[in-house]
């Protein structure tokens, strides 16, 4: 009788290492090849990228810079708040791919999430800002003069970003709405690792930014 219950008790604990290991397999993100990835609409550089020292603003004049991206993985978009559809739509994206990730208890401690304005005319600090938060309260929004989001923007290859003159030699900035609508992801060196491609979708989102960002 005893070594019938010592038995049982062998294949209990058997039983239950194996579920453990396959539970942990499954809540685990997958490491994807490069090819997976660009597949899944992620674009590694083969060699990060390095990008010179920058500074933007956010709400109360809060400063952002190269050094706040140390330590930390970070998606970073250019947008504005009065873009009718591409900016919208990215920013949801990207509110459910955070929402998905905190589901899964996903650790976001060293992860943020940035949108540039390419309207800094019309977008103050503390407008970017609030719109940002509009979609998550984590988000960051930042504002600074043109020549500075002309510097940020070429070294992260994010075209559209000058509003051309109308014939009063005003700025027209209805040609904004066509920037390039990719994500930029930077790794907690502060270096440009690859960027995230349209269409966009959180399944997608999610399976590759799990397997870069994975602690």
């Amino acid at each position: 009788m005893k070594s019938v219950n010592k038995n049982l008790l062998l294949i209990a604990i058997f039983v239950t290492t194996v579920m453990g290991l396959f539970i942990n397999k499954l809540t685990t993100p997958r490491t994807l090849s490069t090819n997976e990835l660009l597949v899944n609409g992620l674009f590694l550089f083969e060699k990060p990228k390095q990008i010179s020292d920058f500074e933007f603003f956010s709400s109360n004049n809060e400063s952002f810079s190269k050094e706040d991206l140390m330590g930390k993985w970070t998606v970073m978009y250019f947008g504005f708040s009065r873009c009718p559809d591409e900016c919208p739509t990215t920013m949801y994206e990207l509110s459910k791919l955070v929402k998905v990730l905190r589901d899964k208890n996903y650790n976001l401690e060293n992860k943020q999430w940035v949108l540039v304005t390419i309207d800094p005319e019309r977008d103050t600090p503390e407008d970017i800002d609030k719109y940002a938060k509009g979609f998550d309260d984590d988000f960051i929004g930042v504002s600074n003069e043109r020549p500075m989001l002309l510097s940020l923007a070429t070294q992260l290859s994010v075209n559209n970003v000058m509003p051309s003159m109308n014939h009063d030699h005003d700025m027209d900035h209805s040609h904004l709405d066509n920037h390039v609508n990719s994500i930029i992801l930077l790794n907690p060196k502060g270096e440009y690792v690859g960027l995230f491609r349209p269409p966009f979708s959180t399944s997608r989102l999610s399976l590759t930014y799990q397997s870069v960002t994975q602690d």
